[in-house]
This record gives C-alpha cells, structure tokens and sequence, in this order.
C-alpha cells in the first residue's frame, strides 16, 4: 500500500511537471517592441537634409531623398530665384538622378559622368565638381602664413642653447605663392661654442591648369616627408621646374625610428652638419616618427643630450624616408639648376611616377658635369595572399662609378603579423648618391595579449638587434602599459654588449604615472613620473613632476605645457644633485591677410582659416575647428591642409554647460599655399541651467521664474533651457520676489536674495 501511494505522488508529480512546461511552451508570450515613427534607420536616412555645393558654392537650399522618386531632390524654383542658372540647375539634376543614394551606408565618393560628387552622411554634406576643374584653379589673392618654433635651454653648468626654426608662405594673386624655410641655432657649453643660421630653400611658384613652375633654392633637408620617391634627391642652389600638378599631392610617408635610451633628456637630429630635429627622450624606447623628418634617403647624426647639455651617446642611422607606393598617380617634372654643393656644377634632373596598375613605377635621373651622372628605376605592386597584405618593392641604380640596387618588402597579417624587410646594395654609384649598403628587419606579431617584436639593423658602422614584449592590463578601468626590451650592440657601444629597459605606465581618466628602468654599460637608471591633464573648453593643460636616479645622481624636474588656441607652449625646471636646468619650448603659427591678423597653432600645411567666432552676451565658450581649439569672441588661425577642399569645416564642442549649434561655412577650393581664407562661425546656444535655489539661509525657493516662465519647485529644484546666458532670474513667490544668482553655483544649489 505504502509503495501504491509513493507511485502514485511520484507519477502526479511528473505529470505536474510535464503540464506546467506544456502551459509554458504553449502560453508563451511574444513581446514585439516598436520604434516611434520617424526614428527608424531607415526613415532618419529617408528624412536627412544635405547641405550641398556645386563647384564650390553654397548652393541656396537643402537636398533630400525622395523615397517615392528614390533619388535625391532639391527645389530648382528656388535655386533659379537665388542665381543658380538654369543650365547648373539641369546639371545638378542630371548628376543626382544617377546616385544610387541607399548604397551609401554612411557616404561615398563617386565619379557621375564629368562630375566627382561627395556624399558624408554623417556631416550631413553634399559636394558636386566638376571633373574638368580638378586643378588647382582658385582665385588668389595677398597673405601670409608663417610656423614659428621656439626652443631655449640652460644649466646652470655652463650650458645654453637657443634654437629658432620656422618655415613662411607667401600668398599671391593669378594662383603663386613664395615659401622660404629659416632657421637659427646657437650652442654654447663649458668647453665650446657653436652657431648657424640663414634661409636653406626659398622659391616662387606659380600654377597653372595642369602644370606649375617653380624657381629658386631648394635643400634636400627641407623636402617634405613623403614627397620623395627615389633615393636622387640633390639640392639646388638656383634652379627652374616645370611639373605637372599631380606632383605636388604626393602622399605623406608613414613609419617611425626606434631608438633606445640610457638617459633622460633630448634627441638631437643633425644632417651634414645641421640640426634638423630636436625631440624629448626617456628612459628605455623612444619612437620618432618620420613625419617629422625630411623625405629621402639619408644617414642622420643622433645625439642624446641630458638636460644639463652634457653628450651622453652619438651614433648615426640611415633614414628610410621614401614614398614608394606614390598616390599621386601619374605625375613628371624636369629641373635645370646649379648644383648646391662644392662643385656647383650645371644640374639636370628629370623625375617621373606612373600608376600602370599591375604596379607604380617612380623613376629619376640626374646628369652634371665632369661626366657625372645617376639614374634609378623603382616599381612596387600591393598585392594580398590570402589575408595577408604584401608591398614588394626592387630598385635599380646606375650611375658613373658601378651599378647598385635595393629591394623592400612589407607584409602584414592580423593572426601572423608584421614583417619589414629591405636591404640596399652597391649603392655608392655616383657622387650624386654615394649610399652604404645597410640591412634592416622587423617583425612584430601579438601573441595571447602580448605585442612581441624584434629589430635589426646593419650598417657599415656596426648592427643592432632590439627585442620587446609590450602588453596592456586594465583592471576596473585603470588602464595599464607594460613593456620590456633588450639591446644588444650599438653604433657607439663595444662589440657584445646589452642593454635592457622596463617601462610601464598608468591611466585613469586624465592622470598618467610611470616608471622606467634601463641598465647599461653596468650601471642602473631609474625613472618614475606623473601627471595630470585639465581640458577646458579652449585647450588642455598638462602638469607633472619626474624623479630619476641616473649614473649616481638625482633629479627632479617639474614640468608643464599648455596645449591652447594660439599655439603649444611648454615649460620644464630641473635639478639634480650637481646642477640645474630649464627648458622652455612654443610652436604656433602667424595668418595675415586683409582680413586681420591672428595667432593659431603649429602647421605645416602652408594655408590657414582666419576664423572670426562671435560675442555672446559675454560668454565664455570654446569648440575645434578641424581639429583646432578656438573661443568666443575673437579671430583665430585655423591650419587647413594645402590643396584640400573644404566646404563646411568640422567642428565639435565638448561643453556639459551648454547645448551649442554651431556652423563654420568654408567654401574653401583647393587651399592655396600662403591663402589666408576668412570665414564667419554661426553659433547658437542653448544654455542648461538645472539644480535647487536656496535662500541666505539654505532655505528652499520655489516659485514663477519671470524671465522664462518656467516653475521651481517648492524644493528649490528647478531646470531652464535657454536661448541666451542668464547671469541671473526673478522667481516670484507668492507675491515675493527673489534675485537669484546663475553666474555660480555651490554644487547644485544657486543662492537667491
């Protein structure tokens, strides 16, 4: 009976069991949740106004997407009531009916008959040109555009360097402009004295429809990084080229030299004798990247300074600065000069690069007297194997002593990583180009978390290997850096001996800390630093203190630098247990045109925005402008890059006390070298006021506000949203007025009297 009932309340309950996931299976209940109309993907796309230009006007109304014609439609009645001629209103029409707009997810770039046409979703911008028009044919007029460099240093060890840098546009009428880059460094130390100065290149230029023509003084140390595509790049004391304007676009070289530290202080970049480029070096791995650097191919002098000015290492390193996969497509020029070195003989160089897509092809040569001469041919094809990117690159030369050559190999892989690989051979063929053969490697792969790379370099004067493990760990947001390196052999250390470094950094929301440690030649330097960032609407500060322990001496440096709308400033005092130093740094850049005059940041672009922002109502308020910091109430140098087209510039505000609208209409075809292009920014504010008002005593307001006639509360809480500032509001409580002040604040709570 006993085992009857047990089976019976076992099988009721199964069969409980059973009924309750059948109701389960069988009552589920579907929840379906629906978007509001109009916030759909699909219908904000269907609903987005562009804002477009036809040959770089504004035209005077809004384009949009028909979803019954499916194309993008405008109002041609009202474009023909502004000056839009009825032929560019047909012209428009054409190129927009054959956009297929729904294949451009976030935007696209496209070729519709004789008309490049621009789409950015995401800007909200529309641009249409004329194929036909696509060189650099703007109206020019009178300006200036000049980068400026400051760099001062002094230990009270008798050390003192002074070094001044710039480079200066001159913009002019019928599309020319001047350049010229200048430079002064002055050195003193204990035991010697050292000083230069003087103007190394300027020319004028002027450009035409397709070609541009070009004379003065050219240095190979001023060529731009990345404007170079063969190793034959001599100088011109006077020369005269003729070009196509493809030429001029050369894109800009990417890639960085490493180099290992034992003590704290600055890199000082010299060549043939002139100090180039001056950067601040830390314990253990340091990159320098060739965009600071002159295009070409060349051997370099790298000195490592400590901040008391005494020489801690010198060696010297090839520099691979050399656009091989040239973007400009096909391009040529042809220069007839004077040679600028001692010889000053008669110099003829015709250079050329072609796109024959199965592979770019750069070719070069030069022919002077006393039957010297050199010649080079690259070719480089992107290909992909597999997943796996691969740029081969083989280069001849020839020249009157022997015949030489080179080859480079880049491939990259997100599982098997990066490789680079070049060697050049018999390179020293002619006294235009007297080259050392040199082989390099590197190799980088990240391995379950782990970046490990490796590097080698050969030179005539000795080889290097450098071997580094870098990961990241970040345990509840603190975000954290690690990486240890070895270096065996250098160019001025003896033959078998190592160095190694330890770095490792940390980062929560605007402070970073650090420690390094690096041993070498048997002796241990140590290195620990912090600091701390402050963004305002007009730039960020940066503050921080350094303690080292190097070769048996202490030192404490306290530093800070100023990232702003006029330029970059920095500022830096130390002391160790011998001696103190001071360095002190700016960088900005000077525009002047009819316009005005006004300071901005450092560029080398050559053309800048004179940016006028409006006053309002006595309000403090900041947004970038392509990327620049800019205030209210001023005029300001904006760098656009050289030959670009900007229509309406970027902006953005980082502001949490007010909702800005703002729009900077450019216009701006193809930015012309030394222009100085004016524009009026159009902001609109909506400032948010929001917290509790509060008597002298702390006693909640609650009431009318009279001014915008929104309520407050009896708690005091009230919320304001506000076309204009308000400095301060009425609240009316029954019958009782208050001032309340919304200038400041005391955490939430506004006082009221």
């Amino acid at each position: 009976m006993f085992a009857y009932q047990s089976l019976f309340r076992l099988n009721r309950l199964w069969l409980g069991v059973f009924l309750a996931f059948s109701f389960q299976v069988d009552a589920q209940v579907k929840v379906s949740y629906g978007v509001p109309e109009g916030f759909s993907a699909a219908e904000m796309d269907n609903g987005a106004k562009y804002m477009a230009t036809f040959n770089g006007r504004t035209l005077p109304g809004f384009t949009s997407y028909s979803p019954e014609d499916g194309s993008l439609v405008f109002d041609a009645i009202g474009y023909e009531e502004n000056g839009v001629s009825r032929q560019d209103t047909e012209v428009i029409r054409g190129v927009l009916s054959q956009i297929d707009y729904k294949r451009c997810h976030n935007g696209c770039d496209l070729k519709v008959g004789d008309y490049y046409v621009t789409i950015d979703k995401l800007r909200r911008s529309l641009v249409i040109r004329d194929s036909n028009n696509d060189f650099l044919e703007p109206s020019t007029t009178w300006g200036l555009v000049n980068n400026q460099a400051v760099d001062v240093r002094a230990s009270s060890e008798g050390y003192r360097a002074l070094n001044l840098a710039g480079n200066t546009w001159l913009g002019m009428p019928s599309r020319s402009f001047g350049y010229m880059n200048w430079f002064a460094n002055n050195t003193q130390t204990r035991n010697q004295k050292s000083r230069s100065q003087g103007v190394s290149s300027y020319y004028l230029q002027k450009n035409f429809t397709g070609t541009y023509l070009r004379t003065g003084k050219q240095n190979s140390i001023d060529y731009a990084s990345g404007s170079v595509s063969t190793l034959l790049s001599p100088s011109f004391d006077q020369f005269v080229t003729f070009g196509s304007q493809a030429h001029l676009n050369a894109s800009r070289n990417a890639g960085s030299l490493i180099l290992y530290s034992t003590s704290e202080g600055n890199y000082e970049f010299y060549r043939n004798g002139r100090l180039i480029l001056k950067r601040p070096a830390s314990l253990g791995r340091n990159e320098i990247s060739f965009v600071d650097l002159p295009g070409g191919y060349y051997p370099v002098e790298v000195r490592l300074v400590d901040r008391n000015g005494n020489l801690v290492t010198q060696e010297s390193r090839e520099i691979n600065n050399v656009n091989f996969d040239s973007g400009a497509g096909n391009a040529w020029n042809l220069t007839v000069g004077n040679e600028m070195e001692e010889a000053k003989g008669r110099l003829i160089q015709g250079s050329m690069s072609r796109n024959l897509r199965q592979f770019y092809l750069n070719a070069s040569a030069v022919s002077g007297g006393q039957g010297s001469w050199a010649s080079e041919v690259n070719v480089t094809r992107p290909s992909k194997l597999g997943n796996i990117d691969v740029t081969p690159t083989l280069g001849m030369l020839s020249g009157e002593r022997t015949t030489g050559g080179y080859v480079n190999l880049s491939m990259s892989d997100d599982r098997l990583g990066s490789l680079m690989l070049s060697r050049y051979q018999n390179n020293n063929v002619s006294r235009f180009y007297w080259g050392a053969p040199s082989s390099s490697l590197s190799y980088s792969r990240n391995v379950a978390g782990v970046t490990l790379s490796y590097n080698y370099q050969k030179y005539s004067r000795g080889e290097s290997q450098q071997a580094e493990a870098r990961w990241n760990y970040r345990p509840n947001g603190l975000w954290s850096t690690f990486s240890v390196g070895v270096q065996k052999d250098g160019y001025t250390q003896a033959k078998g001996s190592y160095g190694v470094y330890f770095n490792m950094s940390w980062m929560l929301d605007n402070s970073q800390a650090s420690f390094s440690a690096a041993h070498s030649g048997g002796q241990t330097q140590m290195s620990g630093d912090y600091r701390k960032d402050f963004q305002d609407r007009f730039g960020t500060t940066t503050s921080g203190v350094t303690v080292s322990r190097i070769d048996e001496r202490n030192n404490v440096n306290l530093y800070g630098s100023r990232s702003g709308t006029r330029g970059d400033a920095s500022l830096n005092l130390g002391h160790s247990d011998t001696a103190s130093n001071l360095d002190m740094n700016y960088r900005g850049m000077l525009a002047a045109s009819a316009d005005g005059v006004a300071l901005g940041r450092y560029s080398n672009s050559g053309s800048a925005m004179l940016l006028k922002t409006p006053d309002i109502g006595g309000t403090e308020y900041g947004f970038n402008v392509e990327g620049h910091p800019v205030a209210g109430n001023s005029t300001y140098a904006v760098p656009i890059n050289s030959y670009s087209d900007v229509t309406f510039a970027r902006v953005q505000s980082n502001s949490e006390e007010m909702d800005m609208n703002i729009e900077v209409p450019a216009n701006i075809v193809r930015a012309h070298p030394g222009q100085v292009y004016a524009a009026q920014a159009k902001v609109d504010i909506n400032m948010i006021y929001s917290g509790f008002l509060v008597d002298a005593a702390g006693r909640p307001i609650g009431g009318k506000i009279l001014e915008t006639g929104d309520i407050a509360h009896p708690n005091g809480l009230f919320s304001i949203f506000s076309k204009a500032v308000l400095a301060q509001i009425t609240v009316d409580q029954m019958g009782r007025r208050y001032r309340c002040d919304l200038s400041k604040a005391t955490g939430s709570y506004y006082h009221c009297l």
